[in-house]
């Protein structure tokens, strides 16, 4: 075993107490700061980890091992664990869809959600149908914001549109789904944030068309324009984001900007002000309305009489909150051709950019980009920027859905077999470590190769459940930590067996050769799990891959060295 005078000489090397310093401060900064406690926790194992791999010595690893474990027994403790669905039960979100579909149509509709969900990030998000006009997603109910992320994602059809003096220029079917992805800050070009794209060859043949001659025109890209549609908008909130601009527009100059950015062949969207119209008496002139499809965009806070009106008329009320009926402007000054909409949520309009001359010469450019302002500031604002080119990039990946839909009323869904899940799952992995501990018992015959063995293990499943609980645990991130034992098992199997050959080598020849077998396991075992974690868009699995992956890192640099360390003293006695 490891004598009073090694365990001495580990302790006072300066490099161990400067690990254990460095953990003792960061445990005091999640005391501190407690809205800090996952990222310093992350950013504490990094740090050590980085340390461990660096200064090579065997004090180092093992004190390596040892300083994350009690992170990771803090942040359980302080910051808490976060249980999935299956475990703490969750949230409901029923989806209308505007009409029945039949199986090929619902099943492309459950893998464009899922898609969406993936490439948002969210780990663990359930999609089910549930008939033939209604999906139901779930989400875990420990994480208030993520209700809120998936309704922001799942209120969009997904139907894209870039349109340019009345006319389509590009569409979301002409994007090539592998070429969607954000835009970096310095590509930017003074937008808060942007996803760009690569359209196919004909679309690059339509948009050259489209644009030539256009320099300096905006092109209004939409994310869901509503189609067959009118807007009635309180004067206050066509004006709302002018009341601070130096240049002063008036009503009928703000409706004609507004109503520009709206035109398209055959669909232009009518802009009608609620101050002038009168519920008992409404005229739509020029509006075609086809009753229960034609669609009226109107505020939460309108007059339930003129809602009621507007019913009656044959129109589809689509209510929105007071924050998106106020269109944003992009002012250059009073009566200026340059003046445009700049973005305006209620009809889904994003963002506005004028076309550069190169680009409107009739010359094809395969890459375009959608950009984005917000009108937060500060980390605030750069929070939403995150989050809408997040939902942007996540929609466009997954796709426009074939019909409409509506979200219902979210409701909580209990789990009733949480608690025997749970406890299912901690007994799974204390009889995988029971038997482990037998196996290796009738194997070795001895105290002093068992107890590091499962000691390592034991260590292993601590920080595994602390770093994905910092986030979500599910069913499947369980069973990829109970994987990860037995993977750590067989690697521990192969340094001991390795150690114990009798050859003229020595203890450090062994451990080299023990650990290039393992690297060799785990290098295979993360090529297998990655395109699962990248690629599949399975939300189910994504919690089983990303356990057995980090199991697999945190064994190669941090558990499986300190193991060599402890062995290697042990035969060298």
């Amino acid at each position: 075993m490891i004598t009073k005078n090694e365990l001495l000489s580990g302790v006072k090397d300066r490099r161990v107490v400067a690990l254990f310093a460095f953990t003792a401060l960061c445990i005091a900064w999640m005391l501190v700061q407690k809205e800090m406690g996952v990222p310093t926790f992350m950013g504490g194992i990094i740090v050590v980890a980085a340390a461990t791999i660096f200064w090579k010595n065997d004090n180092v690893k093992i004190a390596g091992l040892l300083c994350i474990v009690f992170l990771s027994l803090f942040s359980a403790y302080h910051n808490g664990l976060r249980f999935g669905i299956d475990f703490s039960g969750g949230v409901r979100i029923p989806i209308l869809l505007e009409k029945p579909v039949d199986q090929i149509a619902m099943d492309e509709m459950v893998q464009i959600i899922k898609t969406r969900s993936a490439a948002f990030g969210l780990a663990e998000v359930r999609v089910r149908p549930v008939g033939d006009s209604e999906i139901y997603v779930e989400v875990p109910q420990s994480n208030p914001q993520l209700v809120n992320d998936v309704e922001r994602i799942l209120s969009s059809q997904g139907v894209y549109q870039g349109i340019v003096d009345g006319k389509t220029a590009v569409s979301g079917d002409d994007i090539l789904s592998g070429t969607i992805s954000r835009l970096p800050t310095s590509s930017l070009g003074g937008a808060d944030w942007g996803v760009s794209f690569t359209i196919t060859a004909s679309a690059n043949e339509n948009f050259a068309r489209v644009v030539k001659g256009k320099a300096n025109y905006p092109l209004y890209m939409f994310l869901d324009r509503p189609s067959n549609a009118i807007v009635v908008i309180k004067s206050s909130d066509l004006l709302a984001t002018l009341n601070g601009s130096v240049v002063r527009v008036t009503q009928a100059e703000a409706l004609a900007i507004a109503s520009k950015a709206l035109k398209l062949e055959g669909d232009d969207i009518r802009i009608f002000v609620e101050d002038n119209l009168n519920a008992q008496n409404l005229s739509f002139w020029n509006v075609t309305i086809e009753r229960n499809k034609t669609k009226a965009v109107v505020s939460n806070e309108t007059a339930p009489a003129l809602k009621d009106a507007l019913r009656e008329a044959g129109f589809v009320l689509v209510e929105k909150p007071p924050e998106e009926m106020q269109p944003v402007y992009s002012l250059a000054a009073l009566g200026s051709s340059q003046n445009t909409l700049n973005m305006w949520k209620a009809v889904g309009l994003l963002s506005s950019p004028r076309l550069s001359p190169d680009v409107t010469v009739g010359v094809q450019s395969p890459s375009y980009s959608i950009t984005g302002s917000v009108l937060e500031t500060g980390n605030a604002g750069l929070l939403e920027a995150d989050r809408n080119a997040r939902e942007v990039e996540s929609i466009l990946k997954g796709g426009a859905l074939p019909v409409r839909i509506t979200l219902g009323s979210a409701t909580t869904v209990p789990a009733p077999l949480g608690a025997e899940f749970l406890r299912a799952s901690v007994i799974g992995a204390a009889m995988a470590l029971g038997a482990i501990a037998l196996m290796l018992a009738l194997r070795y015959r001895t105290l002093k190769l068992l107890l590091p063995v499962v000691l390592i293990s034991l260590a292993e499943i601590i920080i595994l459940v602390a770093v994905l609980g910092s986030f979500t645990i599910d069913l499947a991130g369980m069973a990829g930590i109970i994987a990860a034992i037995g993977v750590s098992v067989d690697a521990q199997i192969v340094v001991t067996d390795e150690m114990l050959k009798k050859s003229a080598d020595g203890a450090h020849k062994k451990l080299e050769k023990a650990f290039s077998i393992i690297m060799t396991n785990v290098t295979v075992a993360i090529i297998a799990m990655v395109p699962l974690l990248l690629f599949s868009g399975l939300v189910e699995i994504i919690g089983f891959a990303t356990s057995s992956i980090l199991g697999s890192l945190l064994g190669v640099f941090i558990s499986r060295p300190a193991y060599g360390a402890i062995v290697g003293r042990l035969f060298d006695k």
